[in-house]
């Protein structure tokens, strides 16, 4: 009985000592923009000192709860302060002596949405208010497409990205409901934000217009017009294509027989030194090695190899001379052109995998356009290794290309184990000119359309500043293709964000360290 009696008188305490010392809140909603800063707020009695007060700001909704400010009789305890939050949460010191508990979050993200609990105590004395955030991002401009799927019909496209996500709506010049024709898909961006694609097909034969519109809580945030037949992009009649045929046709007839010619003149003796060229970081192989084997994955591929590249646009010439300097030094010996020769012909082909297990080909580890590649493996499995055998692959100008990265214009390892600051400034402490690079210059190559890949090697997340600038990175590239090599449980976010994880396991007895 006593137990009971116990709970019971501190349950009225409690009640009693609340009503002696309250919180308020200024307002019970904030609405703000992704990347932007909000202010919380939340009021509370007199005190007469603050070093006996405690404030406590946490994020109760989603679940699970989370500390996102701590400050405990005067001083500051971040040891309970979520990661997510511990440099972007700050409490404003000097409006305490106003009786405001004010919580500053900076660079907002769209998990930060959510109903956040203001709790101050006063020496035995304390109080809590909810206050909710929603964090939004406007929708960007829509991008159109008009692609003729038939005769007579096409295929209009309204594609868009923002948050929360919308409600579509298409409606024709008579203002025609259409919406239960269209075809809608969406995504979440690596910032958690809906990139959505709507289609609606038509008869293109038609003289109509044609709009989509994006609404949010029943307002028109987004729209966009097709006016047909005029937007519809020219087709190629048959007569065109009878006469591009036959100029295909007359142009490989010429390649055809200029090859032959050159084969025969040539013979095989010079098709075996031209090949002999083409061995990748091993001038002078044993009979034992196959030479043809080496570093490929294209068992057709023909004897002799590509010894042309692609030739880069004007702007980041510079950048590639400096990079293809630096990379053609990794290999600067011959044990070290053997070492890499080895790994990748005995090591590397058998070591790549998919998280379900599934092997895969050297070429899979070098992303497409605008693609992220997670490469895991354990310590002393070779990730460094391969990041440097990528690098010099481009970096020379004769030599088989089994990665297939000869097309790219740009490549640039960046090392990562020491990495400070923000993500362009580790990159740029990476490159080493003898005059100083523009960090200005860099940025712009790498956001804009050069085709270019970034291998960031021995990633590992716990920088805020280079995650979240890489995060930002990745979302507003152009071309730009990122190999991130990584320990195995040092990416978490990461890994969860991108796409394509390959994992690197080589056999024990072959690892590489």
């Amino acid at each position: 009985m006593r137990g009971p009696l116990v709970f019971i008188c501190r349950a009225l305490l409690w009640t009693a000592v609340s009503a002696l010392f309250t919180a308020v809140v200024e307002e019970s909603a904030y609405e703000a923009e992704l990347h932007s800063d909000i202010k919380l707020a939340c009021g509370f009695s007199t005190v007469k000192r603050d070093s006996d007060l405690s404030v406590i700001w946490r994020r109760v909704e989603p679940n699970p709860d989370v500390d996102v400010y701590r400050l405990e009789r005067g001083r500051v305890n971040y040891n309970y302060t979520s990661a997510a939050f511990k440099e972007r949460a700050q409490l404003i010191q000097e409006l305490l002596d106003e009786n405001r508990a004010v919580l500053h979050l900076k660079k907002l993200r769209i998990k930060d949405s959510g109903t956040y609990q203001c709790i101050v105590k006063y020496g035995d004395e304390g109080d809590y208010k909810h206050v909710t955030l929603n964090v939004t991002a406007p929708y960007t401009p829509i991008q159109k497409t008009v692609r003729q799927t038939g005769r007579d019909e096409v295929e209009l496209s309204c594609e868009t990205t923002g948050y929360p996500r919308p409600r579509v709506i298409w409606s024709d010049g008579q203002n025609t409901n259409l919406t239960d024709r269209i075809n809608s898909t969406a995504h979440t961006t690596d910032e958690d934000l809906i990139n959505i694609i709507s289609k609606l097909r038509v008869n293109g034969d038609l003289v109509n217009n044609y709009t989509c519109a994006f609404l949010i809580k029943g307002e028109i945030r987004r729209t966009a017009t097709f006016s047909l037949p005029d937007e519809i992009p020219h087709q190629c009649s048959s007569h065109s294509y009878v006469w591009i045929g036959a100029i295909v046709v007359v142009l490989l007839a010429i390649a055809l027989t200029s090859v032959a010619l050159r084969i025969r003149r040539n013979g095989q003796k010079g098709r075996s030194n031209e090949s002999s060229k083409c061995c990748f970081l091993l001038p002078h192989p044993s009979p034992a090695t196959n030479t043809d084997s080496l570093l490929t994955v294209n068992e057709n591929r023909p004897d002799t190899c590509e010894t042309t590249l692609k030739v880069p646009s004007e702007k980041p010439e510079a950048l590639r001379e400096v990079l293809t300097q630096q990379y053609s030094q990794i290999v600067a010996n011959t044990q070290m052109k053997s070492r890499f020769a080895s790994y990748c012909t005995n090591v590397l082909p058998h070591a790549l995998y998919t998280k379900e297990g599934q092997s895969l080909n050297i070429a899979s580890i070098v992303p497409d356009e605008r693609q992220t590649i997670l490469l895991l493996g354990e310590p002393g499995s070779g990730k460094t290794t391969v990041a440097q055998i990528m690098s010099s692959c481009w970096a020379q100008s004769i030599t088989t290309d089994p990665f297939n990265i000869h097309r790219l214009q740009l490549v640039v390892l960046v090392d990562c184990n020491e990495a400070q600051g923000d993500f362009f400034q580790v990159v740029k402490s990476s490159v080493t000119p003898e005059t100083p690079l523009d960090e200005c210059d860099l940025r712009e190559t790498l956001l804009g359309p050069t085709d270019c890949l970034v291998i960031l090697d021995g990633y590992r997340e716990g920088n805020t500043d280079l995650d979240e600038t890489l995060r930002t990175f990745l979302s507003e590239r152009q071309t730009c293709g990122v190999l991130v090599t990584s320990r195995t449980g040092e990416c978490p976010a990461l890994e969860n964000r991108v796409r394509t994880v390959v994992q690197l396991i080589p056999r024990p007895e072959e690892s590489e360290s």
